[in-house]
């Protein structure tokens, strides 16, 4: 009995709950919505909207609206709306400022109705309205009456406004009379090209009088082939590239010239063409005489392809006016020091290869097996990339010429390999090696004439050959391998480390960090303090080698190691050893204060300083607790 009460009560109140919500929350949010509905000035499917007619104190201007393929990063068979002006002139519109006044317009509410019936509708701005507003639809849609836009309302950001033909005067929810008072020029299309920076494999530079340039896109490079053949500057490529693919018209000067003398684009002073991919359409600029237009100079112009004249901003002649030399690359073989994954460098006492594994760190693998300095590598390549010209000559053909410069027999040799681009990831006609893409080969010489103390370098394959300077041979080019070497005795990140494990001839200690807290697990149980497992990574890691003197050792006992009087390992979480240090308790004959040391895993041995030894053990016992 008491459980069928129970269940009749349960009913009866969701009963209730269904009827608050349909007939109290549910209708309160239909009202809600009806009355937004009701709110609205235009009550139309947006989708039909086919275009308007703007008529102001500009004049009147009609846009339509266009369907258009979409570009190739969209869905197979889409389309998109683009926006053309009609009247006055038929150009392409600015989509985003037409699109800007439909937002304006789906979102315009009615604050509310003024008046019924205005007996002077001068006081509305709307006795004369400046702006008429005109919407047509599509597909059966019934279009709005035209849309009279009057004056801004003494308080607020409201405008009012009225039906054409009708007497009731709206106040509307924001100021449309500013926003619709706008002209040809402010809802045009402005930029003159359209395409991508990365579409363009080729650019013609013509200026009347001078030398056709002539600049082609070779891989990720620029080649300057007029009226000189060599490397083109990546900075002065990037500036005509920015220039002609956000070029904007300042005014629209002529829609239909019949003379383009009287704007000098008969015979331009500038011609700029380019040619895109895939199929080598051009694009091309032409640029004619200066002016005064509203009290600022600026330039003819126009698209050849286009029949309009325009003026652009006197800027255009620090892009343009370039001689070849000026488009130069001035450094000797620029690439970006963080692509590059292997490096050769042969000169005299150095043969050595080097390469970047995993994608991080440097190591030596020809004539040793090691590791690399890396903040030495990383200074080395950023010298070479820096390397710049002082002077650029022409390149002998022959070993003979080369001799002049100390280039058959040069003094220094580097082959640098960079990381395989993700498009040619599969490209097998590229030189590699280690499946690295050559990046080039620099040579280094110095001219061999008597007393002759120039410096001079070129890239194999290229046609130029420059003068540079001579610090860099003094300050950058390693002289020898220890100028790479890393001498760290181990290397690794302590932030991995969950382990320490030491032995020695005071017994084995063992820590262990759990939960991120260090904790003693050998000799006995104790909390550690973090900053003293802190300060012996810092010691270990910081431990340099003084010298290397064992590349290959087969011996370790020889030098005390094996077995080693200490040694330290660090082992992650999954207990993988990360790296282990062995101490010797001796060093060299006659060479007191110097002690053994290795790397498990590394083919070397080394000498350190007997007190850096001291120091490290001397923090392993700072980890252990203190006894009492």
């Amino acid at each position: 009995m008491k459980f069928r009460t129970t269940l009749i009560a349960a009913l009866l109140l969701a009963l209730f709950g269904a009827y608050v919500y349909y007939f109290e929350f549910k209708k309160a949010e239909e009202e809600k919505k009806q009355e937004e509905e009701e709110k609205q000035v235009y009550s139309l499917d947006w989708d039909r909207l086919e275009g308007f007619t703007l008529t102001n104190a500009h004049g009147t201007l009609r846009v339509e609206k266009r369907q258009v393929e979409a570009d190739a990063e969209s869905p197979a068979d889409t389309q998109k709306t683009e926006w053309s002006i009609t009247e006055p002139v038929k150009a392409e519109a600015d989509h985003v400022a037409v699109n800007g006044l439909v937002s304006n317009l789906k979102g315009v509410k009615l604050e509310q109705v003024v008046t019924e019936a205005a007996e002077d509708l001068e006081p509305y701005g709307l006795k004369e309205s400046a702006i008429r507003i005109v919407l047509q639809t599509a597909g059966g849609e019934e279009a709005p009456k035209p849309l009279l836009i009057g004056a801004k309302s003494p308080i607020g950001s409201n405008s009012y406004a009225m039906w054409e033909g009708e007497k009731k005067v709206l106040l509307l929810s924001t100021d449309l009379s500013l926003q619709f008072d706008k002209g040809l020029f402010e809802l045009r299309h402005k930029k003159l090209f359209d395409f991508k920076r990365e579409d363009v494999e080729r650019i013609r530079l013509l200026r009347s009088g001078d030398p056709e340039i002539e600049l082609v896109k070779a891989g990720d490079k620029w080649e300057i082939v007029k009226p000189i053949q060599a490397r083109a500057s990546e900075t002065e490529v990037d500036e005509i590239l920015n220039k002609m693919t956000t070029l904007k018209a300042n005014a629209f000067v002529s829609e239909d010239p019949k003379n383009l003398a009287d704007y000098g684009l008969d015979q331009p002073v500038w011609k700029v063409e380019m040619f895109l991919k895939p199929d080598q359409t051009k694009a091309t600029l032409l640029v004619g005489s200066m002016h005064q237009m509203q009290g600022k100079g600026g330039l003819f112009a126009k698209v050849q392809e286009r029949p309009s004249v325009v003026s652009l901003g006197m800027d255009m002649i620090g892009t343009f006016a370039k001689e070849p030399e000026d488009l130069r690359e001035t450094k000797v073989m620029p690439f970006k020091t963080w692509k590059i994954r292997k490096a050769e460098i042969d000169r005299e006492g150095l043969d050595v290869t080097l390469e970047k594994k995993d994608g991080q760190k440097w190591r030596i693998e020809q004539p040793i097996q090691a590791r690399a300095d890396g903040t030495k590598m990383s200074a080395f390549l950023g010298a070479v990339s820096r390397l710049e010209a002082e002077e650029f000559l022409a390149k002998p053909e022959d070993r003979e010429g080369l001799a002049e410069y100390g280039l058959a027999d040069p003094l220094a040799r580097i082959v640098l390999y960079q990381e395989k681009p993700e498009t040619d990831a599969e490209d097998e006609g590229a030189a590699e090696a280690a499946d690295y893409p050559l990046l080039g080969v620099l040579l280094l010489g110095k001219k061999a004439q008597e007393g002759e103390d120039s410096f001079y370098a070129t890239v194999e394959g290229e046609a130029s050959l420059y003068r540079v300077s001579r610090e860099f041979y003094e300050e950058s080019l390693p002289a020898g391998l220890d100028a790479l070497r890393s001498k760290k005795a181990i290397d690794f990140s302590r932030f991995l480390v969950t382990e320490i494990d030491a032995r020695g001839p005071d017994g084995p200690v063992v820590l262990e960090r759990k939960e991120g807290l260090w904790k003693l697990k050998k000799p006995a149980s104790g909390d550690v303090e973090e900053k003293a497992v802190t300060e012996l990574l810092t010691e270990v890691l910081g431990l340099e080698v003084d010298r290397f003197v064992e590349e290959a050792p087969k011996d370790l006992a020889a030098f005390g190691l094996e077995p080693a009087e200490s040694e330290l390992s660090f082992k992650k979480e999954d207990g993988e050893v990360v790296g282990t240090v062995l101490f010797s308790g001796k060093g060299p004959e006659g060479e007191k204060g110097l002690l053994y040391v290795k790397q498990r895993d590394e083919s070397w041995v080394g000498l350190i300083q007997a007190d850096k030894k001291e120091m490290i053990l001397e923090k392993l016992a700072g980890c252990m607790p203190e006894e009492g």
